[in-house]
């Protein structure tokens, strides 16, 4: 009768318990596979619109976000669960897919930045060579690992992605003081993509010292936030591919016609004298 009394409170409690988990399952789940979805439509749409040609290392990150997705999802639905080629395969292509974000970072701040610079040959291999930098420390460490474990190799591209993120929200800083000074368009595709990364490095930089100072009680909540933040990031792309693109403005930039007859006037008067 115990025994019995026992297995039904225990029935109970797991009841409840599942009642309490299966929304936090499903938005973990949603938030795991929606972005992708919308990541793929998204990588549809930019290259209709010729996206591929502008920027092609961020057509290779979307490409290849979407193909890491499909391959950790194929992974995930087998019986019973790979858990170990699961875990290597994801950092493994999180390690991928880090460097990639570095590439795409220098090459949005050349199209929006360096190319509306006077200082672009001074600026260009400084930023170069700061994300090769970055590159070359995640390798040696890597290399210098005896009895590599999964979460050594993860918190190697944790600081790489955490670097990733800082370039990030510094470049999301220099649109937004300098776009006036550089005409830069917010309208512009290019604008659009360094706008997405901006907000979710933003909010991983905010939830990864909160990881540092909770620890562990604080690694769902994280990851669900860090989600969402993917998941506005891939929205704020895919209204930008849906919006009429506009190059970045120069009117106004440059001297008209009459001011050029005006100043070569000024300056036959002074050399006439």
């Amino acid at each position: 009768m115990f025994a019995t009394r026992k297995r039904e409170i225990d029935c109970g409690l797991l009841a409840k318990s599942l009642i309490f988990q299966w929304p936090m399952l499903f938005l973990q789940y949603y938030l795991w596979i929606a972005p992708h979805l919308l990541l793929g439509w998204t990588l549809v749409a930019s290259f209709r619109r010729g996206m591929h040609r502008r920027l092609p290392i961020f057509f290779a990150y979307a490409a290849f976000e979407t193909f890491q997705f499909l391959t950790l999802l194929a992974l995930s639905l087998l019986s019973p669960f790979p858990r170990d080629i699961y875990n290597w395969t994801l950092v493994l292509e999180t390690g991928i897919s880090s460097c990639l974000m570095l590439a795409v970072i220098y090459e949005l701040a050349n199209t929006l930045l360096l190319t509306q610079s006077s200082r672009a040959e001074l600026l260009r291999p400084l930023l170069r060579w700061t994300l090769v930098v970055l590159m070359f420390v995640a390798a040696v460490s890597s290399a210098a690992l005896s009895g590599a474990t999964v979460r050594r190799v993860t918190n190697i591209f944790q600081v790489l992605d955490f670097s990733s993120s800082l370039v990030e929200v510094g470049m999301l800083v220099t649109l937004f003081l300098f776009s006036r000074t550089l005409h830069i368009s917010w309208r512009n595709r290019a604008t659009g993509v360094a706008l997405g990364f901006g907000i979710s490095a933003c909010i991983n930089l905010a939830t990864t010292a909160l990881r540092s100072g909770l620890g562990k009680s604080a690694f769902i909540a994280v990851d669900i936030t860090q989600m969402a933040a993917f998941h506005v990031c891939v929205l704020v792309w895919l209204v930008y591919l849906y919006l009429p693109n506009r190059a970045p403005a120069f009117a106004g930039s440059g001297l008209g016609k009459s001011d050029i007859q005006f100043w070569d006037q000024e300056l036959q008067r002074i050399t006439g004298r």
